[in-house]
């Protein structure tokens, strides 16, 4: 059986080919706003879009181009309200809380067994640990009372320090 080769196939497998290599992957990102202003026009035209959709009456709510409007313009609302804070400049972590985030890291790599014998977990909390010291935050510790130190049994040791 021969197939006989259709203009119309090799014309629509040439567009489809321009259009996958031709369009470059980062096209869609290029016209996102950069500053708050540019984000707050976007956001106004977003608005008016969906006003303008409105006017079409249930046709606009069905087919969801009105709900899509305002989702852009509160994404661009939010995006403007982003750019317009100030950036705040974090303190360098310390070098231990450094090394607690590695050694976290390489835990995790491990995988559940690092997680199950809660040597994840316990990476982490000295990370945290660490750069809150590193911030001047003070560390709490517990000191136990005397009594709870000299007490032998757990019930007994429970029961002294609740006091």
């Amino acid at each position: 059986m021969t197939i006989k080769n259709n203009p119309i196939s090799r014309l629509s497998v040439l567009v489809l080919g321009a259009l996958l290599v031709g369009l470059p992957a980062t096209a869609a990102l290029a016209a996102e706003p950069t500053t708050a202003p540019e984000a707050q026009a976007m956001a106004q035209k977003y608005r008016e879009q969906a006003d303008h959709y409105r006017a079409f009456g249930g046709v606009g709510y069905k087919s969801g181009i009105v709900q899509r409007a305002e989702a852009d313009a509160a994404k661009y609302s939010a995006l403007a309200e982003q750019l317009a804070m100030p950036t705040v400049a974090t303190p360098a972590p310390s070098a231990q809380a450094q090394h607690y985030a590695k050694l976290a890291q390489q835990y995790r790599a491990m995988g559940g067994s690092a997680y199950k014998s809660g040597m994840v977990q316990w990476a982490e909390a000295q990370q945290r640990k660490y750069e809150a010291a590193s911030e001047g935050v003070a560390l709490a510790h517990y000191v136990p009372a005397p009594t709870c130190a000299s007490a032998t049994k757990p019930a007994v040791r429970m029961l002294a320090c609740a006091r």
